[in-house]
C-alpha cells in the first residue's frame, strides 16, 4: 500500500506482513490538495458499503466493531450485527448519534471549511502529521489534515487492544458501550479529553478503541491494526513478546479514496528525562519525512524547560506548526525563520494556566497586525469567539 513507502522506518513493516503527557491536569470545562467531502451528519446513519479486492473478513471485523462502539450500523448480516438488536446498543446508538450531529455541525464542519481556505500549501506539501500531546485525538487531526498519509499521535495513555465484542457476556458488553459515552463525550462536546479522566478511565482499557472509534465516525474503514515495538535505530518492529507494545500501526481508508493512510500512536513521556531513556524513539522521528506539527490542549508543557527535546525537535525538524496558545511559546518562532499568522482571540489562558500568560501574544492580538477570524470553538478556550489558532510556517 502507498502508505508504507511514506515513512522510511516503515519499511520493515512491510517485511513482517498522551492525555496525554500532560504534567498538569486539564481543566473542567468552562462555564490534523483538494479535500475529500465533508462528512455530513446524516452520514453517520448508515454503514459505508465495504466491496472491492482489499476488504477482508479481518478489515470488515475491525470496522464493524468501530461502528458498534461509535453507536453506528454496521452492513449486512455480519458477526456483530445482532448487537444491533439490543435495548442497550439502540440506546447507545441515540447518545452517541446525537453527540455526532451537533459535533459535526459545530465544529467539524467548520474545522475542514478553514482547513480548506488557510491550509491548503502545507497539505499538498507535507505527507505526515506529529501530533505530540494529542493522545488519541485522531478526531481533530483528520479534521484539520484529512488527507494526510501518515499522523504520529503521541500520549501517555497505554495502547490497549481490539476489543472482542464477540466474546464478551451481555453485561460487559453493555459496561463497554457506557465506558465508551464516558470517553469520547468530552472531546465531542468540549474539543479535548480531560486528562484526570485519561488516566482513570483508559490506564487498562487502553487508547486503540477511542482511535478505532474517531476513524469510523468520521466515515472510515479500518484496513488492519498491528501493535508496535521501535528497534534500536528507531524502525518499527513486531513486539517480541506481551507486554512489549508501545505503540500501534492503524492502516484506515476514507470512502471513495483510492489511498491507504496510516495512523501510528505511541504510549510515550515526551519529557526530556523520559526521551532520554528512549533513544529509539527519538530515532524514529528524525527519520520522519519533515512533518507538520499540530498541537492542542498540550498544558502548556513546552514553556517549561523540562521538555525541551521535543520543543526543539518541532522547531528544526518540522515544516509547518499549528497550534493554540498551550503550544509552543510564541518567543520560539523567530521572525527571520518563521512566518506566523493569527486567527481568533487571545486573552490570555484560562484561570488553571494564567501563569502562561504570553504578553508578546497579547500585542499580538492586539495590535496593529491582521488577525483572521476563526469561527469554531477548539482547545481550552472551546467556545466559539473565545478561541485562536496560530499557524507557522518556514519562510522560504
Amino acid at each position: 500500500m502507498s502508505t508504507r513507502t511514506l515513512l522510511p522506518v516503515a519499511l520493515a513493516l512491510a517485511a513482517l506482513a498522551l492525555s496525554c503527557n500532560r504534567g498538569a491536569p486539564a481543566p473542567e470545562a468552562p462555564a490534523k490538495r483538494p479535500a475529500p467531502p465533508a462528512v455530513q451528519p446524516e452520514a453517520h446513519q448508515e454503514a459505508p458499503p465495504q466491496k472491492g479486492p482489499e476488504v477482508t473478513d479481518r478489515s470488515r471485523l475491525l470496522t464493524d466493531t468501530a461502528r458498534i462502539l461509535a453507536g453506528l450500523t454496521v452492513e449486512g448480516d455480519g458477526p456483530l450485527a445482532a448487537i444491533q438488536e439490543r435495548p442497550s446498543w439502540k440506546a447507545h446508538a441515540r447518545i452517541l448519534g446525537n453527540l455526532w450531529k451537533q459535533h459535526e455541525a459545530a465544529r467539524l464542519s467548520k474545522v475542514r471549511r478553514w482547513s480548506d481556505a488557510n491550509l491548503g500549501a502545507i497539505r499538498a506539501s507535507s505527507s505526515t502529521v506529529f501530533y505530540p500531546f494529542g493522545g488519541p485525538d485522531i478526531l481533530y487531526a483528520t479534521a484539520f489534515y484529512p488527507d494526510a498519509q501518515a499522523y504520529v499521535l503521541v500520549g501517555l495513555e497505554p495502547v490497549g487492544s481490539v476489543p472482542g465484542l464477540m466474546a464478551l457476556p451481555p453485561e460487559s458488553l453493555d459496561k463497554s458501550l457506557k465506558e465508551m459515552e464516558t470517553y469520547i463525550t468530552p472531546i465531542l462536546q468540549i474539543s479535548f479529553f480531560r486528562t484526570n479522566d485519561m488516566e482513570e478511565e483508559l490506564t487498562q482499557k487502553g487508547t486503540l478503541p477511542i482511535l478505532l472509534v474517531f476513524l469510523a465516525g468520521t466515515g472510515h474503514r479500518i484496513l488492519d491494526v498491528q501493535p508496535l515495538a521501535l528497534a534500536a535505530d528507531g524502525t518499527p518492529v513486531a513486539p517480541q513478546g506481551p507486554g512489549v507494545a508501545h505503540a500501534v500501526r492503524v492502516d484506515f481508508q476514507k470512502e471513495g479514496a483510492a489511498s491507504t493512510q496510516s495512523l501510528y500512536y505511541f504510549s510515550q513521556d515526551l519529557s526530556d528525562a523520559a526521551l532520554k531513556k528512549v533513544p529509539q524513539f527519538t530515532a524514529f522521528l528524525q527519520k520522519m519525512p519533515r512533518p507538520t506539527t499540530f498541537l492542542k490542549a498540550a498544558s502548556y508543557l513546552m514553556f517549561r524547560d523540562h521538555f525541551s527535546t521535543v520543543r526543539t525537535f518541532i522547531l528544526t525538524g518540522t515544516a509547518a506548526v499549528l497550534e493554540d496558545d498551550s503550544g509552543i511559546p510564541l518567543k520560539y518562532f523567530q521572525s527571520k525563520k518563521w512566518d506566523v499568522r493569527f486567527y481568533g482571540t487571545y486573552k490570555g489562558p484560562i484561570k488553571l494556566f494564567k501563569m502562561f500568560e504570553q504578553k508578546d501574544l497579547l500585542e499580538a492580538y492586539h495590535g496593529a497586525g491582521t488577525v483572521a477570524p476563526l469561527d469554531f470553538g477548539i482547545g481550552y478556550q472551546h467556545h466559539a469567539g473565545e478561541s485562536n489558532l496560530m499557524l507557522a510556517t518556514i519562510r522560504p
